[in-house]
């Protein structure tokens, strides 16, 4: 009897143990950090890098459901080059864009081990983006672009707990919709507004976080 008793408790503290980080109200703050690059190796060469930081804070009003906010501030820089076999020439271009951004999110855990849960989280932003270009295209940007952008995305994840209070996580975006309203005159021989959706087993991009739960 006393064997099953401490049996029971030990039980008990393990299941306090692995809930504690995400309990009705409890709150998260961290963020996560992304890097992508891509390249294309041809007669019309194109490389990309795209750098993000997104900081957040939310509050757990339920058990395992949390609700925040998210700003987010990214970099990104692309370069082509072109070439055209009729004049025997190639064009180059070299675009920048910086942005910021910033809008509500909704998660939700599900408990797997003690020291790990499975999320999905639901974010839905607008933001500012500027971009500068230098081109030789005929049918280039304007050389400094400012643009709106919408976006909404459902991310999965796995989130690490080694102590109560700390979280380490692995995402991506498995579903994203984009929306881009350009601020001013629109770029040559471009359009107003463009609208993206995107499936990330196509376009996987992972990120990684670092949470603190108190």
């Amino acid at each position: 009897m006393k064997k099953q008793l401490l049996t029971l408790v030990a039980l008990c503290a393990i299941t306090m143990g692995v809930n504690a980080q995400t309990e009705k109200g409890d709150n998260m703050i961290g963020g996560s950090f992304s890097i992508s690059t891509s390249k294309t190796e041809s007669s019309n060469y194109e490389k990309r890098n795209y750098y993000s930081i997104t900081p957040r804070y939310a509050h757990f009003f339920s058990k395992n459901l949390a609700v925040g906010l998210t700003i987010g501030a990214n970099y990104g820089k692309t370069l082509n080059n072109n070439y055209d076999a009729n004049s025997n020439l190639t064009s180059t271009r070299t675009s920048k864009q910086k942005g910021i951004s910033v809008g509500p999110i909704v998660r939700y855990y599900v408990d797997i081990t003690e020291k790990f849960k499975a999320f999905g989280q639901f974010s839905g932003t607008i933001g500012v983006v500027k971009t500068n270009e230098i081109s030789t295209y005929a049918y280039n940007f304007e050389p400094n672009t400012k643009y709106i952008q919408y976006n909404a995305s459902i991310n999965p994840g796995l989130a690490f707990f080694p102590t109560k209070k700390l979280g380490i996580e692995l995402g991506f975006s498995l579903l994203s919709y984009n929306k881009i309203d350009y601020d001013g005159p629109a770029p040559t021989y471009s359009w107003y507004e463009a609208e993206a959706f995107e499936f990330g087993l196509n376009t996987f991009n992972p990120f990684l976080g670092l949470n603190f739960h108190f």
